[in-house]
């Protein structure tokens, strides 16, 4: 059986790192650098650092600074926000990225992804869905505007054989009030390929609750390690005394 992954949630604004709640009111949390390193020296699984901003303010990423984080991790390392050419993709990849994150792109532009699966190979290639319910149909929050039926645009990916997906319960964001299972399960039963879940991790119960109720064994999270006394660490201790399997940090 595969393990059990933590990944820490990095988001930032081109000048630092932010947390926000429901996708709104960005709060400073650190310094991307800073934070990066520690997170190194906690063993945690895998690292998500996402340029938040970069796509709306129409900015490439910003390859020296993730090249600096880049050099902290010692851990595999997705990057994601203002990705919008195949060189991008090459360049975060020489900089030292193990995967990449695509959200704006993959929605506007169905055969950029398809060329980058086709170049990179699938498991370089992540979607990011950010979702919300209205009346009974999940949709893609995406500027501010839900038009996209996230079923459908699972099914496009799929046949596009991307590597993952990277789900955000958009009202769950930053609240702390546990993972919206129900999503989960819900585009679980839509794919075949790994799912990191996003949004709503406030103590370490909520990811026995999701660990229990879904298929999910990638537990991304941000604001319980900015604003709790809970490491990764502790959440992976607690997971393997619930049995899962985990990959213990030595001390």
């Amino acid at each position: 059986m595969l393990k059990f992954r933590i990944i820490p949630i990095l988001t930032f604004n081109g000048f630092a790192l932010v947390k926000t709640k429901k996708f709104a009111n960005p709060r400073m949390v650190g310094n991307p650098i800073q934070t990066a390193r520690i997170y190194n020296s906690r063993g945690v699984d895998e690292l998500v650092f996402v340029d938040i901003t970069a796509t709306k303010q129409n900015r490439v990423p910003n390859f020296e600074l993730i090249a600096q984080v880049i050099k902290e991790c010692f851990m595999p390392v997705c990057v994601g926000g203002g990705i919008s050419s195949i060189e991008d993709i090459n360049k975060l990849l020489k900089a030292g990225a193990d995967k990449v994150l695509i959200k704006s792109k993959a929605l506007a532009d169905l055969d950029f992804v398809k060329e980058a699966v086709s170049y990179f190979g699938s498991q370089c290639i992540s979607i990011a869905i950010d979702a919300v319910k209205v009346e009974d149909k999940y949709l893609i929050h995406h500027n501010g505007v839900t038009e996209i039926d996230v079923e459908s645009f699972v099914n496009l990916m799929n046949h596009c054989d991307v590597g993952e997906f990277v789900v955000n319960a958009v009202n769950n964001d930053g609240m702390m009030n546990g993972y919206d299972i129900e999503l989960l399960t819900f585009i679980g039963a839509l794919t075949n390929k790994p799912i990191i879940a996003v949004g709503g991790a406030g103590v370490p119960d909520h990811f026995n609750e999701l660990a229990a109720k879904s298929k999910v064994d990638s537990f991304g999270a941000s604001s319980i390690y900015h604003f709790t006394q809970y490491t990764p660490n502790d959440i992976k201790i607690n997971l393997s005394s619930q049995g899962y399997p985990i990959r213990i940090s030595k001390p």
